[in-house]
């Protein structure tokens, strides 16, 4: 064989070499695009990357679990506050149940009070106004406490009223005891009035020694101003 029939032959398989080097890449992209395998790496890429970002937010939403669940009080945690709440309630109720106002019956004076021993007021000079008023106790118990409900009026029979609380009506109260029979009443200085006439006691209500009340419907008026005054 020749010198140049060898050299041919050389740059012969040279080129058959680089050939096929350039129809191995060429079919090799071809073929990674026609099964997807280029788009399969990077889909398998992302869909790991979307692991991990929903691996950390669903760490985050744990954290945040987990910081509500120690900031924020369980339900049983309301419902014990409530239950306590109730509780109390109930309380209060037995606590009002235990304390309850004796029922107040209502009654005429005729009853519980004898006539006046004393019925009229007295006037000073700077217009004090002192009521004295005084009837036996009737009512076969002892009075404990007794309260006499006034109201004042003018020569017109209109309300006349109290130079410095303007007030018209006023409520009188004091401490016995009264045993049955004895002597209850006022001797009191209770209102400043100019124009007073007339004063009527509206009702007395009694609380007894036995823990009943009564109210004694009195109304009764005294238009004599002859009374003693209070010092």
């Amino acid at each position: 064989m020749g010198m140049a029939t060898k050299v041919s032959f050389t740059l012969s398989f040279i080129i058959s070499l680089f050939i096929a080097f350039i129809c191995g890449v060429y079919f090799s992209d071809e073929v990674k695009s026609k099964f997807n395998l280029t788009n399969s790496t990077t889909l398998a890429n992302d869909r790991h990357e979307s692991a991990k970002a929903e691996t950390g937010q669903k760490a985050a939403s744990n954290d945040e679990q987990k910081t509500d669940t120690v900031n924020k009080p369980s339900i049983e945690d309301d419902k014990g506050e409530e239950s306590t709440e109730t509780s109390g309630i109930g309380d209060q109720s037995g606590k009002e149940q235990a304390v309850d106002e004796p029922e107040v019956t209502r009654v005429t004076a005729e009853d519980r009070f004898s006539e006046p021993n004393d019925f009229q007021y007295g006037i000073n000079s700077a217009n004090g106004i002192t009521l004295t008023w005084y009837v036996n106790n009737l009512t076969g118990k002892t009075i404990n406490y007794y309260t006499v409900k006034l109201s004042t009026f003018n020569p017109v029979g209109d309300p006349s009223y109290d130079e410095h609380s303007k007030k018209s009506t006023f409520s009188l109260r004091y401490v016995g005891p009264i045993e049955p029979e004895e002597e209850l009443g006022i001797f009191k200085r209770f209102t400043y009035q100019g124009a007073l006439k007339s004063i009527r006691i509206d009702e007395v209500e009694l609380e007894y020694a036995d823990g009943t009340k009564e109210t004694v419907v009195y109304d009764l008026t005294t238009s004599d101003s002859s009374g003693l005054n209070a010092s």
